[in-house]
């Protein structure tokens, strides 16, 4: 613990004391819990900088804290959480001393803010953090990187190469499977660059029909083509200025590639149909879930485009080696979810919050991110089990755990998640691409090599 005064955490529901415990602690401000009013009290002699406690918390109530402590140390400031019908007396506490209060299921964003404003009031700000293993002293995270949830080692390291990237206006490719946020950090390195009052511009080429692909880049002109009933600019031009976020590249075509490898060479983009060249002042980030050098390989992709992509490289780590960030995202995911659906936040089993953890997530942050929804959605009670998980993740779990006898295998838990899903979605490839996060071209592509061609695509 260092000397500077701890936020004092008091909630007697143990899943959200953790949850605001976590969330503090990752952006390295000391945390003191305690589970209700008289344990609070305890705390009285320590160097506390800012209680924020429940409303309810049993015999005695956080406002009777919030009299007691302040009768002996005045000085101190109170944030209250209290539930959307118990706002009147959330107001009334404030009239007692409390600094503000918290709606629940509580707004990581709005917490942070809250907590933010009364340190830099008592002149100390936000702790500064402290320089992880390979880090450069004084290294930062930095509000460009804060939508992205992640305190493992290994997301360090990409808070770092994201931040030494950004810095440049080169070429950046970023790797990762689907599902493992590779967008939120093409957007991290815009809003961390010298472009950040420029625009942020994101086409995903798995999303656009292959033969629109080069007009859906470039722009085109009228008459270049039959329904091109007049002139339409890119993507290209339309982040002028700003950033060009690619992603899935490694699924562009061969002829789309050799163009992109000239407009990325010289910044000058010809509209499909046109003779007259533009300059475009563009910094591009791409991303893909492919294996771009066994693309090469293949003859799939470009090996000049390969290389001139592979400037900066960002490996986005699988959620199956960063479970440590496990459980940040689920409750960022709950309270994402219960303010979108207007619920109350769900309490958690052990059981459940260790499925969650030990789970494989073949479609990474995105799947757990829909597993989450799901379970709120669905909820029928004040609790969430492990009986609430969606069916086809425990199914997929207990028949690819063991098979046989045989060994577990990556490979043999993404194929039955994707083959259960495309059976529930009753073969439509689409459905099923959606459920699991990855786009149509990434399932097809899994099927080929899985040598199966069970499915349909939509209508």
């Amino acid at each position: 613990m260092s000397s500077r005064p701890a936020v004092l955490v008091v909630e007697d529901h143990p899943s959200e004391r953790r949850a605001m415990t976590r969330l503090l602690r990752m952006e390295r401000y000391d945390v003191l819990t305690a589970r209700n009013a008289q344990e609070a009290l305890e705390h009285l002699r320590q160097p506390v900088g800012l209680v924020i406690s429940d409303l309810r918390l049993g015999t005695i109530s956080g406002v009777d804290l919030l009299r007691q402590w302040k009768a002996q140390r005045p000085e101190t400031p109170f944030l209250l959480v209290t539930a959307f019908g118990e706002i009147d007396s959330a107001v009334s506490a404030m009239k007692l001393g409390a600094e503000d209060y918290l709606t629940k299921p509580v707004d990581p964003d709005q917490l942070l803010r809250l907590v933010d404003d009364v340190f830099r009031r008592q002149g100390t700000g936000r702790p500064a953090r402290g320089p992880t293993a390979g880090a450069e002293p004084g290294a930062e995270r930095g509000p460009a990187l804060a939508r992205i949830i992640g305190e493992s080692a290994v997301m360090r390291q990409v808070f770092q190469r994201v931040t030494r990237a950004a810095q440049t206006d080169s070429i950046v490719l970023i790797l990762g499977e689907s599902g493992t946020g590779k967008e939120l950090v093409a957007e991290a390195i815009h809003r961390a660059s010298r472009r950040l009052r420029g625009p942020f511009v994101a086409v995903n080429i798995t999303a656009v029909p292959e033969g629109l692909v080069e007009s859906e880049l470039f722009g085109h002109v009228q008459g270049a083509f039959t329904g091109a009933a007049g002139n339409r600019p890119g993507r290209f031009e339309a982040a002028d200025g700003g950033t060009l976020f690619i992603d899935e590249i490694g699924d562009s075509g061969l002829a789309v590639q050799a163009k992109l490898l000239r407009v990325l060479e010289t910044l000058l983009i010809t509209p499909v149909g046109g003779n007259h060249e533009r300059a475009a002042d563009v910094r591009v980030v791409a991303a893909t879930s492919r294996d771009l050098r066994g693309a090469v390989a293949k003859g799939e992709f470009r090996e000049d485009l390969y290389y001139r992509l592979n400037v900066l490289t960002i490996q986005l780590p699988p959620l199956r080696e960063r479970r440590d960030d496990i459980p940040l995202l689920v409750e960022h995911f709950l309270a994402e979810s219960c303010r979108a659906n207007g619920r109350p936040r769900p309490e958690l089993s052990p059981e459940l919050e260790r499925f969650l953890v030990e789970f494989e997530w073949p479609g990474n942050v995105r799947q757990l991110r829909n597993a989450i929804e799901s379970m709120v959605v669905m909820a029928a009670g004040d609790a969430l089990s492990v009986d609430d998980v969606p069916e086809h993740l425990t199914r997929v779990r207990s028949s690819a755990a063991t098979a046989d006898g045989e060994r577990t295998t990556l490979e043999s838990l993404e194929r039955a998640a994707v083959l259960e899903t495309l059976a529930r979605a009753g073969g439509n490839r689409t459905h099923a691409a959606e459920a699991l996060g990855i786009s149509v071209r990434t399932l097809q592509r899994k099927l080929k090599i899985w040598g199966g061609d069970a499915g349909e695509d939509a209508p």
